[in-house]
């Protein structure tokens, strides 16, 4: 289990009849209103002091919410929006607002948008962003794909992520998981007590000379080349983006 202390999963397709058992772990969940074996959500719990709360149980959304005292963020919530459902920013209003004043919700809300890391923004992306705007929550996510459908013709997108209510993203680190091969990846979450140091981002260049750039360039071209054969188009290629490199 990577040593979590807390599991969200979602879309468990469980209904009243599911049973799963993991050793010294609790498992809570909550299964679609229909009592059909789709959507629903769970939270798998170490042996950590815990309670489990009311759950959240709309067709447009279900989902399972914890509290475990030990944790930075109490509060500790899985969701799930069917990806069929009239989502609107009202509906998203009554989820948010029966958690507490400090929560971390992840999972899966089918829920599209540019800012987040996804290719597109859709209709129900904007009203998740929307609300997020206007109640200052917070958005977690690892900014690469956690989606891959097995349509050949669709292409991968990032659905999965955090959202949080009264925790800074400085306290949170969050990465995928490549331990497993499903058609969503898992992602991690840390949330600590003091500031994360967070690795800054590869870049190509740092305050760049390009003055003194283009003058190295230029100095180091050789024009004598007279590019007949395919050899010695690959070896003045070859040189050019040395030259570029150096």
């Amino acid at each position: 289990m990577n040593n979590t202390d807390v599991l969200l999963v979602s879309e468990t397709h469980f209904t009243n009849r599911s049973y799963l058992n993991i050793p010294y772990y609790s498992i809570y969940h909550t299964e679609h209103p229909d009592g059909i074996a789709h959507g629903g959500t769970a939270v798998i719990i170490s042996p950590i002091v815990h309670q489990v709360l009311t759950k959240f149980k709309q067709d447009f959304l279900q989902a399972t919410t914890a509290e475990v005292r030990k944790l930075p963020t109490p509060l500790i919530s899985a969701a799930y929006c069917p990806p069929r459902n009239n989502l609107t920013k009202n509906k998203l209003e009554s989820f948010f607002d029966t958690l507490g004043n400090t929560v971390l919700c992840g999972g899966d809300y089918n829920c599209k948008h540019t800012a987040r890391g996804s290719r597109l923004t859709t209709t129900r992306g904007t009203a998740l962003y929307s609300l997020m705007q206007e109640e200052n929550h917070l958005y977690l996510s690892s900014g690469e794909p956690t989606y891959w459908p097995s349509d050949p013709n669709k292409l991968p997108d990032l659905l999965d992520f955090f959202i949080t209510k009264g925790t800074s993203s400085n306290y949170a680190a969050i990465v995928s998981s490549l331990d497993l091969t499903p058609n969503h990846t898992p992602i991690l979450g840390t949330i600590s007590t003091t500031v994360t140091y967070k690795s800054p981002k590869p870049s190509l260049y740092n305050s760049t000379d390009w003055g003194l750039f283009q003058e190295n360039v230029r100095n180091n071209l050789r024009l004598n080349i007279s590019l007949k054969t395919k050899q010695e188009i690959e070896d003045i290629t070859n040189y050019f983006i040395i030259t570029i490199q150096r």
